[in-house]
């Protein structure tokens, strides 16, 4: 058996800017481009929107704004050029403040590429010490304004967009450098606790099983295993009193336990070229029923590796003896988590994860 991947988002129309000439140098397009692309689809399924749009100032020309990457946008609106001083966008690099607008066919200039109008939101991308950049972002036509967690949690994305412009001026993006971090890092975690750290190479060993079983490719995949190797390096910044306590915690200590998602992120988003392994680890504690933290998302909006390393890191956790408890019996822990499955967990990860402990016996 193989499953699909993440469903592939198809365009909602055909977008085309007033100048409709495409970069043929590679500047902008490729600049950080395959984060960025991974970022854009990842705003889509994260803040579940299902139009998404990255501009950023065109080097060739700072007069220029240029549509660098998108995700359920038209072919025809990647790599076109639009005035950095004109319109949604112009605003936004000019003020760098965000924009509402009531109609998102507003955000490109051009009104008559769908016949339906929705909630947009273009918010500043900064990078390199000013706003070089704007993420733009429809509203489900079901959905009539944005929220203000919405505004919050796409402007988070948008500052992991200015990282990755960041780190693509320097051409980094899983080279050596990249791999150096990751292992500074692993091995930081380590010193810090030997037990979390024969756990994270558990996770990582199932992870890569469960995304070759869900048919991801080769570089979401590496971003995968990176992600489940770092997915607990916010716990450096935790207290060895709460992170090594041979008991339940206290609910103030579980608030300070729940923190390391979104230190682990933020850590991950300052390396160059892991920026999309950053919203990965940010969101491994979702729950498919929405339950879980830091943001609440369900079902497809958290991001598929995301919900890869959740499954394999309850597993890994119950398997393993911790100070206030016993390892549970292989079989056991199989049952919680198919006990899991459509409320805790994605049901398909689920059946990825017995998959894979079947061919490792």
């Amino acid at each position: 058996m193989r499953l699909m991947a993440e469903d592939r988002m198809e365009s909602k129309g055909r977008f085309v800017s007033r100048r409709t000439d495409h970069t043929d140098d590679g500047s902008e397009v490729a600049y950080g481009g395959m984060v960025l692309e991974r970022l854009a689809r990842h705003t889509c399924r994260v803040a579940g929107v299902d139009w998404s749009c990255l501009f950023v100032i065109d080097r060739a020309d700072p007069r220029l704004a240029i549509a660098a990457a998108g995700c359920g946008v038209g072919w025809d609106l990647i790599g076109t050029r639009v005035g950095a001083d004109e319109g949604v966008v112009g605003t936004v690099l000019s003020s760098g403040e965000p924009a509402l607008v009531g109609d998102h066919r507003e955000l490109t200039g051009v009104l008559e590429s769908e016949p339906r109008s929705r909630a947009g939101v273009a918010l500043p991308i900064r990078f390199a010490g000013a706003v070089g950049g704007v993420l733009c972002a429809a509203a489900p036509y079901e959905q009539e304004e944005f929220t203000p967690q919405d505004i919050e949690l796409l402007a988070e994305l948008a500052d992991l967009a200015g990282a990755a412009l960041d780190h693509g001026r320097q051409h980094l993006h899983y080279n050596e450098t990249v791999h150096a971090h990751v292992e500074a890092l692993a091995v930081a975690m380590d010193m810090r606790d030997q037990r979390t750290a024969r756990h994270s190479d558990d996770v990582v060993e199932l992870s890569r099983a469960v995304g070759e079983l869900l048919a991801l490719g080769p570089a979401p995949l590496l971003e995968l295993e990176f992600a489940a190797r770092l997915h607990d390096v916010g716990k450096i910044q935790v207290p060895d009193a709460v992170l090594n306590k041979p008991g339940p915690l206290e609910p103030h200590e579980n608030e300070v336990i729940r923190c390391h998602a979104t230190w682990g992120s933020e850590t991950l988003s300052r390396i160059p070229g892991l920026e999309a392994v950053a919203t990965i680890v940010r969101f491994h504690h979702e729950r498919w029923d929405g339950a879980g933290y830091p943001d609440g998302l369900s079902g497809v909006r958290i991001p598929l590796a995301s919900r890869i390393i959740s499954v394999c890191d309850a597993y890994g956790a119950m398997t393993s003896d911790r100070p206030y408890r016993s390892a549970l019996d292989p079989r056991e822990a199989l049952d919680e988590i198919r006990a899991g499955a459509g409320s805790q967990f994605d049901p398909a990860v689920v059946q990825a994860l017995v998959e894979a402990l079947s061919t490792m016996v």
